[in-house]
Formats: C-alpha cells, structure tokens, sequence
C-alpha cells in the first residue's frame, strides 16, 4: 500500500513539474484588434515586475501610432491623434500629452531594440488591455465593444500538447517525432472525423500561434483544396524563414492529411517527387 501511495505521489509531482515546464516554454503573443502582430528579430517577454515587455514600434504601428526616439536622452515618443506618450528608458515616470504619471516597472534597451510595458502605453493612447494567462496572450483593442470579432478562444479551454495550443476538444492529433533527425513534430487530421472544417481551423489556430498568421493561411489554403476522403493532395513545402523550418504538407491520396514540421535547418530534397509544389 505505500509503494502504491509513493509511486501515485511521484507520478502527480512529475506531471506538475512537465506541465509547468511545458506551459513556461509558450511564447508571448500580443493580438491587436484580433490581429496577431509578429516580432520578426526581438520577442516580448515578462520582465522582473510581471509586466509584459514589447518591442516599441511595432505595437505602436499596430495601433496606428507614430514612434520617435532620442537618443540623447534615451526618450522615446509615441504619438497617436491627440495623444503623446514620452517614456525615458530606465525611469518608471513618464507623461501623457504633458501630464506625469508613474510606472510599477520601466522601459529598457535589450536586443538593440526599445522595449516599453505594454500595458501603459496601450492604456495611455486609450486602448483596452486584457490578459490571458491560459494562452499566455495580450489582447489589446480601440475598437467598439459591439465591433469585436476575436473568435480566439479565451475561456481557459485551451491546453498545449507538445509546444502547440489548441482546444481541448480538438480533433488534431499532435506529437513530437520521436528519434528523427529530420521531423520535429508530426500532425495530422482526418477528413472522416466528425466536423472536419473544425480541425482545419484548430490546424490554423496552432500553426498561428507557433509560425504566424501568414504560414497558418498558406498551410490552410493548401488544406482546404481536398473536400471529400478520395481528393488527391499533392505534396507541398512551406518555408518559415523566421525559425528556419520547413513544413512539410505530405501527399494525400485517402482520408488523412499528414504534416510534418522538419527540424530547424534541415533543408529537404524534392528532386523525387513530380508534383510537389515548393514555395521556398
């Protein structure tokens, strides 16, 4: 009966232990109105004080903001319409069209990039800021509450199974390729499992969240050409240039689609293959 008792305890720790590591490797995203905004070269991250740090100019462009900097005085100005932010790196007070208020953390140069709290200069150029600790996601919005269209699930069904998030009710079937040196992670979906246009946009919402909005469509839009089991899909390579990955849409000649997220660097040979349509 103890033995049972400790290889039961072992077991929870164990399982508390990966899911919590699993959920700390989730990158940051940042979605402005339903929008996902990519960082090509500097991603967010929570900095000492739990605050989301973002790089400046691209948020702020998101949000149909100017950014300025001076360097002298390590100021960076964000304009909007009537608003303008000033923020000194290093300092927690800043103004708003003049007007000084405080900061619970600060700006800061990392990366060779400028990166400010998310939260407060969103809220000082009047936008609504929400966070969801589920999907480890921002969502900032200017728009009208009866205008939000966000269909990205935000109730905490959300789970992640092998670095991808998807729907705890998903159909997507999701793993780590084991002993390759050219997969790193295998998916596939099943054109005869019930609701199969819903696995496609659980496929899109993972891809989204791992490589982006534009990789997610381009691997959507291949999907989507086979409507019945009997469809052939021919093979296609999609190319990630910021992770360095390829994606591979395998050919499809029955019910299942199968696709292959290839190691970073690996570049794959398609001499063998007639029709395969490669986008590099």
């Amino acid at each position: 009966m103890k033995k049972i008792v400790l290889f039961i305890t072992v077991s929870v720790i164990m399982l508390m232990a990966f899911t919590t590591t699993s959920f700390a490797q989730l990158p940051l995203r940042v979605v402005v109105n339903g929008n996902r905004v990519n960082f090509p070269d500097a991603e967010p991250f929570i900095d000492d004080n739990g605050r989301t740090q973002v790089p400046v100019r691209f948020v702020s462009e998101a949000l149909g903001a100017e950014v300025g900097w001076e360097g002298s005085t390590k100021t960076v100005t964000i304009s909007q319409r009537d608003k303008e932010i000033k923020i000194v790196i290093g300092k927690k007070d800043y103004t708003i069209n003049g007007e000084k208020s405080l900061m619970d953390t600060e700006a800061l140069l990392k990366e060779d990039r400028t990166f400010v709290p998310i939260r407060f200069v969103s809220e000082g150029l009047g936008a609504r800021v929400d966070w969801d600790p589920a999907v480890r996601t921002v969502y900032i919005d200017t728009r009208e509450k009866g205008d939000i269209k966000d269909e990205t699930p935000k109730d905490g069904s959300i789970i992640e199974v092998d670095g991808y998030l998807v729907p705890n009710d998903t159909n997507v079937v999701i793993a780590k390729a084991q002993s390759s040196d050219k997969v790193e992670t295998r998916i596939s979906i099943n054109i005869m499992k019930p609701n199969f246009e819903k696995q496609v946009e659980d496929l899109t919402f993972a891809l989204e969240n791992k490589f982006g909005k534009d990789i997610a469509n381009q691997v959507r839009k291949h999907v989507e050409q086979k409507k019945n089991w009997s469809d052939y899909l021919p093979e296609k390579y999609i190319y990630v240039e910021k992770t360095e990955q390829y994606i591979w849409i395998r050919k499809s000649v029955a019910e299942s689609i199968s696709i292959n997220v290839m190691l970073p660097r690996y570049v794959p040979s398609t001499s063998q293959y007639d029709d395969v349509v490669v986008e590099w």
